[in-house]
C-alpha cells in the first residue's frame, strides 16, 4: 500500500509496513516506537529523533517532520522506502498518518494530538480525544462495526498492520464521523466522565504533596485509571480503595516520567522495588498475596498488595487483596521513600 507526498513538497513514495516478530523491511523509518537502526521519529526513551523535531508526542514529532523543508526531509530519509511502527496505538496512528498523509494530518492536527495525549498519558483531555483514542484501540474488537475488515489477520503482527492499513485508508472519514463508532467509546466515556464529576464533588478524597510530586486518592470501591490520573494533580499516584472493612492499595508512576518529553517535567523515576521490600517487611505474605513492584523501565510501574502477575500495558489487570496495613502506614512509607 503506497502513500505519497506532503503539502510542503514531494517525498519519495513510502510504503506502510510493520516491525514485528519477523523484523521490518529495510531500509525503513520507524515512528513512535523504535527499531534498532535507521531514522526514527519517536518520544520513546532512547529515541533517535533529531532535536529540531522533538515534541511531547510522536504525532507532534511527525507533524514537525512533515512541515520541514523538502531537502531536510530527503536528507533525513536517505533511501528509505518503508515507514513502520513496532506496536499499535493512537500515537502510532497519528505519527504514521503525519508521515504518509500529511495533508490529512494537518487538517485534523488538534484532534490527532488530543487523542494521542489521551492514549499515551492516560488523562482526560476532551470527549473527542477520548473517543478517537478508544476507536483506534478497539477498532478490531468483536463489537467493532469494521471488525470484518480485520478478518484473516491471524497473527498479532498481521492484525496490527491490518488496523493501521484501515486507518490510512479510512482514517479521515473516521475522524470526521466520530459518532458512527460510538459503540467503541460511549459506555466507557460515560463511566469516566461520571467518576471525574463525582470525584470533583468529593467522592474521591485527594491528598497532594506537590513538593514530592505525589498524590494519594481515596475512594469507596475501584476507579478508572484515567479518573485517578485526571484528578491526581501529580505524576506519582497512590490509590487507596476502601470497601466495607477492607482496604486495597495500588500505586503507579504515570507514563509522563517514562517518555522523552519536551514541555512536561515529571519527577525522575525511582526504583520502586526497595519501597516494596519496606512494605513487605511491615506486612509479610498472607493469603497468597504480597507486596509486588515493577522495575522503573516498565512504562507504568506499579506497587500493589495482591496476587503476583505480569502487567498488561495500559490496563489495570492485577488482582488486589485486602492489606492489613493502615492507610497512614502505607502513605508514610511512600512519602518517606520519595523524600529520600
Amino acid at each position: 500500500m503506497l502513500y505519497s507526498g506532503s503539502d510542503t513538497g514531494p517525498l519519495p513514495r513510502l510504503e506502510l509496513a510493520y516491525a514485528g516478530t519477523k523484523g521490518a523491511p529495510e531500509p525503513h523509518l520507524s515512528v513512535d516506537g523504535m527499531t534498532p537502526n535507521g531514522p526514527n521519529l519517536s518520544h520513546w526513551p532512547g529515541n533517535r529523533t533529531p532535536p529540531q523535531w522533538r515534541a511531547d508526542l510522536s504525532t507532534g514529532i511527525a507533524l514537525r517532520f512533515a512541515r520541514a523543508p523538502e531537502a531536510e526531509r530527503d536528507a533525513f530519509l536517505g533511501d528509505v522506502r518503508h515507514v513502520v511502527n513496532d506496536h499499535y496505538d493512537t500515537d502510532g496512528f497519528g505519527a504514521l498518518l503525519a508521515v504518509l498523509q500529511p495533508d490529512v494530518a494537518f487538517r485534523h492536527e488538534e484532534l490527532l494530538l488530543t487523542a494521542a495525549a489521551t492514549g499515551d498519558f492516560g488523562c482526560w483531555t476532551t470527549w473527542r480525544g477520548f473517543a478517537i483514542d478508544r476507536i483506534v484501540k478497539r477498532l478490531g474488537d468483536k463489537d467493532s462495526p469494521v471488525r470484518g475488515a480485520m478478518l484473516g489477520a491471524d497473527e498479532d503482527d498481521q492484525f496490527s498492520l491490518r488496523r493501521y492499513q484501515w486507518l490510512m485508508e479510512r482514517g479521515e472519514s473516521m475522524l470526521a464521523h466520530i459518532g458512527s463508532y460510538k459503540a467503541l467509546y460511549e459506555e466507557e466515556m460515560a463511566l469516566v466522565q461520571n467518576e471525574i464529576d463525582a470525584g470533583q464533588r468529593g467522592a474521591i478524597e485527594r491528598h497532594n504533596n506537590p513538593v514530592l510530586g505525589f498524590s494519594s486518592l481515596h475512594s469507596q470501591g475501584p476507579r478508572h485509571r484515567m479518573t485517578l490520573n485526571t484528578l491526581a494533580g501529580a505524576y506519582r499516584v497512590l490509590h487507596v480503595q476502601q470497601s466495607a472493612s477492607e482496604t486495597f492499595f495500588r500505586y503507579h508512576d504515570r507514563t509522563e516520567s517514562w517518555f522523552d518529553l519536551v514541555t512536561i517535567q515529571a519527577p525522575p523515576r525511582q526504583d520502586l522495588r526497595p519501597l516494596a521490600q519496606t512494605l513487605a517487611a511491615l506486612e509479610p505474605e498472607h493469603d497468597g498475596a504480597s507486596w509486588q513492584s515493577d522495575p522503573p523501565t516498565t512504562p507504568i510501574p506499579e506497587i500493589y498488595f495482591g496476587i503476583p502477575s505480569e502487567q498488561e500495558y495500559g490496563e489495570i489487570t492485577r488482582e488486589l487483596r485486602p492489606s492489613k496495613l493502615t492507610v497512614d502506614q502505607v502513605t508514610s512509607a511512600f512519602t518517606e521513600f520519595f523524600a529520600r
